[in-house]
């Protein structure tokens, strides 16, 4: 519940954050190759554990906005992974905190 997620590539998804069965906020992603149906957990866990946010990606990079933090307010934040290293980057926040959001690139 909750999760950003966005495509990458031709035939993968990448879901990260969101809760689990219990209401736990999570951190952590996986990629998914709707190809192969199968899955593989992202290696790092993002900086934070969110809900309610939003992923958009490209070639390189995917990013991941907003969203709700474990008190349960709206952050500002926006993190970026590296499709090369699997790697996250905070970057600059955005100017206002946000949950539930459009977002494209």
């Amino acid at each position: 519940f909750g999760h950003g997620s966005a495509k990458i590539g031709e035939h993968r998804i990448i879901i990260v954050g969101g809760e689990d069965a219990d209401g736990k906020r999570l951190s952590s992603g996986f990629i998914n190759d709707v190809r192969t149906q199968q899955s593989t957990p992202l290696p790092y866990d993002m900086p934070a554990a969110l809900v309610g946010c939003r992923a958009v990606a490209n070639d390189a990079y995917v990013y991941v906005l907003g969203g709700l933090n474990g008190f349960g307010g709206a952050v500002n934040t926006v993190y970026r992974l590296c499709l090369d290293t699997m790697e996250w980057t905070i970057m600059a926040p955005m100017a206002t905190a946000r949950r539930d959001f459009a977002v494209a690139l």
